[in-house]
């Protein structure tokens, strides 16, 4: 490792939760590739894990196996938005990688990243390319965004050919993104009001948009991800369903603005109707959840409104003919309405 007086160039950040076995499994190739950046120039880098109140022993297994990560630790198990501000919080780094527990960071995924960020000023975050973990095939890049019936529908996602430049992305994907640290923490980090999981990247990204920064994709930095093997721990399938609902409403609700929120209630209204006769009745609980929270919401949304430097039809990322795309429903980056 270089002089610890040195600045830190590069904050890993891994959130976890009894993932004590995913760490096992995929963090020898994420520090495995620090250190060859490191080797090779890159500057200085760090690893942070947040243990989000693990009860597999992962604390330990940490202080034994890698002494030299920085470790927070909650003494409950908060969410995944709770847990990505306790690492950000505590990491050194003016750029922070975000990375789940469930991936492997393949060959050269760093080397690309600073660059991409000394040369775009108004840049406030990039996502990784995602491979399938079996196949190797592409899954998660860039995302388009488009406002239809109501709700922006975001899990298209687009790749881009060999040495070609990539433009803007709507949204981060969480799991697997890069940003810069000064700006996520003038935006207050990810609201933990999403908390436990679903829908905070979007959030965060969306506001940093609206503020008038860019969001990216940098198809160069790869990685390999198992899609969701923390979250299908921690509930069942109809509570994630809801939480998802709940989140997603939220997200409308607090953002967008008041000519679009108003298109945006009456499909909303509609839905709890064709849901009920689908008898999809997440989407009535995730309702009545998002309804609760309704007041803090509120509060929020004024405070956010000041920083708004972007309209909603601005922000839409359209699927061009130039690109490949895939087209996934992975819920962490938008669910799309059935």
């Amino acid at each position: 490792m270089p002089d610890s007086a040195a600045a830190i160039a590069l904050s890993i950040v891994i959130p976890t939760w009894n993932g004590r076995d995913l760490l096992e499994r995929y963090l020898p190739s994420v520090t495995g590739e620090l250190e060859r950046w490191e080797a090779a120039g890159g500057g200085r880098g760090e690893l942070v894990v947040s243990d989000d109140g693990s009860t597999d022993g992962t604390a330990g297994w940490l202080a034994a196996q890698w002494p030299l990560a920085r470790v927070t630790r909650s003494a409950r198990n908060r969410g995944f938005a709770p847990a990505v501000n306790a690492g950000v919080a505590a990491a050194g780094g003016a750029l922070v990688l975000l990375l789940n527990n469930d991936l492997e960071l393949l060959p050269g995924a760093l080397a690309p990243l600073p660059e991409r960020f000394a040369a775009e000023a108004d840049l406030f975050g990039l996502t990784l390319r995602a491979q399938h973990p079996a196949s190797g095939n592409f899954e998660t890049g860039g995302k388009c965004g488009r406002f239809r019936r109501g709700f922006w529908q975001c899990w298209r996602n687009f790749d881009c050919p060999p040495g070609q430049a990539c433009g803007e992305s709507f949204t981060l994907v969480g799991g697997f993104c890069v940003f810069r640290r000064d700006l996520f923490l003038a935006l207050g980090g990810f609201d933990e009001t999403f908390a436990p999981y679903y829908w905070e990247d979007l959030d965060l990204s969306y506001r940093a948009r609206k503020r008038g920064w860019r969001v990216g994709y940098e198809p160069r930095a790869q990685v390999r991800h198992e899609i969701s093997a923390t979250t299908r721990r921690h509930a069942g399938a109809f509570r994630r369903a809801a939480i998802i609902e709940r989140n997603r409403l939220w997200f409308h609700w607090k953002n967008l603005d008041r000519e679009t929120l108003g298109e945006h209630l009456g499909w909303a209204a509609a839905l709890l109707v064709q849901k009920a006769l689908r008898r999809e009745l997440s989407y009535h609980f995730g309702f009545g959840l998002a309804l609760a929270g309704l007041p803090g919401l509120v509060r929020q949304r004024r405070r956010e409104r000041a920083w708004w430097r972007r309209r909603d039809a601005e922000l839409a990322i359209p699927v061009g003919e130039d690109i490949i795309q895939s087209a996934g429903n992975n819920p962490a980056s938008g669910v799309p309405l059935q």
